[in-house]
């Protein structure tokens, strides 16, 4: 079941409006353990690995336990992934290393160009427009199943703005509200319990 359900959050002079778009219903991974892959961002490596950081620490801060992407991609490299998708080959990989959900996305837009303004009185100023556009989704590996997937985007007007500027926030703010929660872990205790059994009563005679 597909939702398509826009928010409009608070609006900053430099900053603009971010518009967060969920168009799927969160639901919880049957593990707390989630493997990060580096976001896709062609010609932008650098920027699709921070991305992905800064969504792994939002994992974090919300109950998970997260894998490295570093050790993600020695099970199937990022250039693989994107390429193929989840086919057998790239699913078989990721399971072989118990990697049962993987977290993954893209840095869709990051662009700025200067604009020149003229007020009433004349006066020109010089500003640049940037344009930024992250998704993120969540994956059960063995089925393909989505679990959670974001759109994120933002665009704003300032004089040495930079879509850098955009993007960390946009992603560090956003994130948390939108994450499934964990589900609880359960822990089942069998066997006597620690410690001495205690001795039966002395019947009284």
């Amino acid at each position: 079941m597909k939702i398509s359900l826009l928010a409009l959050l608070l609006c900053l002079p430099l900053a603009g409006c971010t518009t967060t778009q969920i168009v799927h219903i969160p639901e919880a991974p049957a593990s707390r353990t989630i493997a990060l892959m580096p976001f896709h961002s062609p010609g932008k490596e650098l920027l699709g690995q921070q991305a992905a950081n800064w969504t792994a620490q939002k994992l974090i801060e919300n109950g998970y336990l997260v894998i490295d992407s570093s050790y993600t991609t020695t099970a199937v490299s990022a250039k693989r992934f994107y390429e193929l998708g989840l086919n057998d080959e790239v699913r078989s990989a990721l399971l072989a290393r118990n990697l049962t959900t993987v977290v993954f996305g893209s840095v869709n837009v990051f662009t700025c160009e200067p604009v020149r303004l003229e007020n009433f009185f004349g006066v020109i100023s010089e500003k640049n427009r940037c344009t930024v556009s992250v998704t993120a989704k969540m994956i059960d590996t063995a089925t393909g199943k989505l679990l959670w997937e974001l759109m994120l985007s933002d665009s704003a007007e300032g004089k040495g703005l930079t879509a850098f500027d955009l993007v960390k926030p946009m992603i560090t703010t956003n994130l948390s509200a939108t994450l499934p929660l964990p589900l609880p872990t359960v822990t089942i205790t069998t066997g006597k319990p620690n410690g001495p059994a205690a001795e039966p009563p002395v019947p009284v005679k």
